[in-house]
């Protein structure tokens, strides 16, 4: 029978384990799906944003995108991903700001759509790759 201090170590390590696991799983699944996607989706259309919905703490922004295929108007959103710039005092990191991978974003800006051919409803944004969502 294991000693106390053992079994001690041995629940905490599963404590980290196993939510650790869990996170790693689901963002390898996401990101897989979203590869897939790009994959699979053969057909490519120019789409103007609508709207960004912004975030809080509880929930990240939102981007709203129109596009047209074959004259049948069609939107997809998506959580916008967001990457990390450092801010800097002379060459000494003082902080961080997040941006979108995208870049700056606004009402009307036109962005590239890759859509399934075979059901266009079925699309993603191009660029908005990655997991940050702030």
């Amino acid at each position: 029978m294991p000693s106390d201090g053992v079994m001690i170590l041995i629940t905490f390590g599963l404590i980290i384990f196993v939510p650790l696991a869990v996170v790693m799983l689901i963002l390898l699944i996401a990101r897989n799906s979203r590869e897939r996607k790009k994959k699979n989706y053969k057909g490519f259309a120019q789409g103007t944003v609508e709207k960004i919905r912004p975030g809080g703490p509880d929930h990240p922004d939102v981007l709203y995108v129109s596009y047209s295929v074959k004259g049948v108007q069609y939107q997809v959103k998506e959580t916008l991903k967001l990457k990390s710039e450092f801010i800097k005092l002379g060459g000494i990191p003082i902080g961080q700001r997040k941006t979108y991978k995208m870049g700056k974003l606004a009402k009307g800006d036109m962005v590239t759509v890759q859509y399934d051919e075979k059901e266009p409803s079925r699309a993603i944004i191009l660029g908005n790759d990655g997991m940050v969502t702030g």
